[in-house]
């Protein structure tokens, strides 16, 4: 390994323990990586920018400020609200409820803005339950994952595998959301067993749920329905955006561009607050440590590699490339292997002319599901422990893992059945 590919690897590794120690800020830890290679000429400056993906930045954009548009017109908690009473308080029916609403809305929000919504909605329902609020923080944060994997926009891997394999909105839809379904079924029934002896709610439960007004939740009804109106017309341009032949990005642009224009709000304000920032610059300083990766022969070694042991056996490889990145995205955050396995599953199929499609969603599967297994896997998870701790509910790391690493292990091989099934016949 030359030492140019030495340097850029361990400004990775590192870059990852500083993440996932908590040493440093994600934002600051990426971008004092790619600084650094670019300081040393690892990666010249005018190759780095080559390889930051406007589709990904533009679309996390877009959507961050139709989101924060939405999330101040109630319309979000007043669903959690809704569906929680259409429970009547029963506590297995509220939870499966949960659930099936942070997937649904993390299919087409990305997960983290999901578990801040609805996160604190659910801190003070199941306070009026008079439920232990663990499993169901524990599980919303399991599902957010989940749900997020079914689409193209629901968690940043698959924005990540999008843009760089050329898949559309549709695509996800057809390939990923049934898997997301039988997974989401399954996680979801193993939970109830597994919190079964939590799931006990108070006497009154029911009629404390009842006198919530959630009228009393909608802000800003004419916001709230110009918002939505946008919001189903970006999730519209997604589904044709190939037809159209404009990127997602350029569709979730428009569509934010549009409505900040057409609604009383304070453009700028909506910018500089709900524009998440330092995720932006996360994302573009890890484009540039992941394409010196690429720049110096690191991920080619490591498509050879992965090359030699599956080549000729392509359900092997698209089985292999599942369980080592959702075992490895449980302590390695999502997103940064992502970006760099695209790499390696790209080489990989060119170099052993197998089809890379199946390897793609293997990967995107793998990625978004083994989030689920610790803290540092995804970043909604640590949303969610965070705000467990200020509401006096303190998740412990163990705790999380005991289980989160037993839904991966459930996921991963429920998925693995799955990819059998949907191509098997192919290989």
């Amino acid at each position: 390994m030359s030492v140019q590919a030495t340097a850029a690897s361990a400004v990775f590794v590192l870059t990852i323990i500083a993440i996932a120690t908590g040493r440093m800020r994600r934002s600051v830890a990426t971008l004092l990586g790619a600084s650094l290679l670019m300081a040393f000429n690892v990666i010249p400056a005018h190759r780095a920018v080559a390889y930051i993906d406007f589709n990904t930045i533009g679309l996390l954009m877009g959507m961050m400020i139709i989101v924060g548009v939405i999330s101040r017109t109630g319309l979000f908690q007043y669903i959690a609200v809704m569906t929680v009473k259409a429970t009547g308080g029963r506590t297995h029916l509220t939870f499966i409820s949960v659930l099936a609403v942070t997937a649904l809305l993390s299919a087409f929000l990305d997960n983290v803005t999901t578990v801040l919504l609805v996160s604190p909605v659910v801190i003070s329902l199941v306070d009026l339950m008079d439920v232990n609020p663990i499993p169901f923080l524990v599980g919303e944060a399991f599902a957010s994952n989940i749900g997020g994997t079914a689409t193209l926009v629901g968690d940043p891997p698959n924005i990540i595998i999008g843009s760089f394999a050329n898949f559309s909105f549709m695509d996800f839809i057809f390939y990923l959301t049934p898997a997301a379904v039988l997974v989401l079924a399954v996680v979801t029934a193993w939970l109830l067993f597994h919190f079964r002896k939590d799931l006990v709610g108070g006497e009154r439960a029911a009629e404390r749920i009842a006198q919530v007004d959630e009228s009393r939740l909608i802000k800003d009804r004419h916001l709230m329905v110009r918002a939505s109106a946008a919001m189903i017309l970006v999730v519209t341009g997604f589904g044709i955006h190939h037809l159209l032949e404009l990127p997602a990005s350029v569709i979730a642009l428009l569509g934010a561009a549009l409505l900040l224009a057409a609604v009383p709000v304070n453009g700028d304000e909506i910018i500089h607050r709900d524009i998440e920032w330092p995720t932006i610059l996360f994302f573009a300083s890890l484009f540039i440590i992941v394409g010196a990766l690429n720049e110096t022969g690191v991920i080619a070694a490591t498509s050879g590699l992965f090359g030699s042991l599956f080549g000729g056996r392509p359900l092997l490889a698209a089985i292999a490339v599942l369980w080592f990145s959702g075992l490895v995205c449980a302590f390695v955050n999502n997103v940064a292997f992502t970006a760099t396995f695209v790499y390696v599953v790209r080489d990989m199929a060119t170099a052993t002319g197998m089809d890379p499609g199946p390897l793609f969603w293997a990967l995107a599967l793998g990625a978004c599901l083994g989030g689920n297994g610790t803290f540092m896997g995804s970043a909604a998870n640590v949303i969610v422990a965070d705000i467990a701790e200020k509401s006096g509910n303190r998740i412990h790391f163990r705790t999380f893992m005991r289980t989160g690493l037993k839904v991966v292990v459930i996921s991963l091989t429920t998925a693995s059945l799955y990819v059998v099934v949907r191509w098997g016949g192919l290989f």
